[in-house]
């Protein structure tokens, strides 16, 4: 029996959260399936880009300061109701 792999497939494999059996197999169809491989070459050159991407992992002050705000206006409302 022939397997269709989808795109969400090759997302599974990149992210290498299918089980051994399965893995196995979509290697099998990467091997014969040249439009399968092509999907699965940019899926993994896209999440190599991702993992060297440098982000900010602290918000900004004016983001901390609006949150703020904002949590003083709703305690207010609160211990209205």
């Amino acid at each position: 029996m022939i397997q269709i792999f989808t795109l969400d497939d090759a997302v599974r494999y990149t992210y290498e959260e299918m089980s051994a059996e399965e893995a196995r197999r979509f290697e099998e169809a990467l091997c014969v399936d040249s439009e399968l491989m092509d999907t699965f070459q940019k899926l993994h050159s896209v999440k190599c880009r991702l993992e060297n991407v440098s982000i900010d992992k602290e918000p900004s002050s004016q983001a901390v300061n609006n949150i703020l705000a904002y949590s003083k206006t709703y305690d207010i409302r609160v211990a209205q109701e």
